[in-house]
């Protein structure tokens, strides 16, 4: 009867260090917790879209947060893509720039899961990469097509 108890604390334990690698200023995170609540990095970027402050979004292309980065790219992007901003020469260097960067970005995923992966990973646009597939869907819940 120890041994399985002594397993499960040890497992449970482990959870807990996940997080001991994440800075939450640099979080991506569109359901994190057991509350489901999204990042502020990401809350951050939600008002500025409801508030249409695009611009402010786009100089997040040159902040030193790969958090920020990362939302400033995939916005970018998909406001480019609705014809509801025009992406200068450098706004387009600075997205190039974020793709082969090997930054590393905190992301969370409901309670357990927590880790640190690279910008350039991160804006895979594949199924495979699952944190693509919640911004996706964060991204037709707050720009439409």
């Amino acid at each position: 009867m120890r041994i399985p108890i002594l397993i499960l604390t040890f497992l449970l334990s482990s959870i807990g260090f996940a997080q001991d690698n994440i800075n939450p200023k640099e979080l991506i995170g569109f359901g994190c917790y057991s509350s489901g609540t999204s990042s502020d990095v990401v809350n951050d970027v939600t008002f500025d879209l409801n508030d249409n402050k695009y611009k402010k979004i786009i100089k997040k292309l040159k902040s030193k947060n790969p958090a920020e980065r990362y939302l400033a790219v995939i916005v970018a992007e998909r406001l480019a893509e609705l014809n509801k901003y025009e992406l200068t020469e450098i706004d387009k260097g600075l997205i190039k720039k974020a793709y082969e960067s090997n930054d590393l970005v905190s992301v969370c995923s409901g309670c357990t899961y927590f880790d640190r992966i690279g910008l350039k990973k991160l804006l895979t646009k594949e199924k495979e990469n699952f944190m693509w597939t919640y911004a996706e869907f964060w991204l037709e819940q707050y720009l439409k097509k």
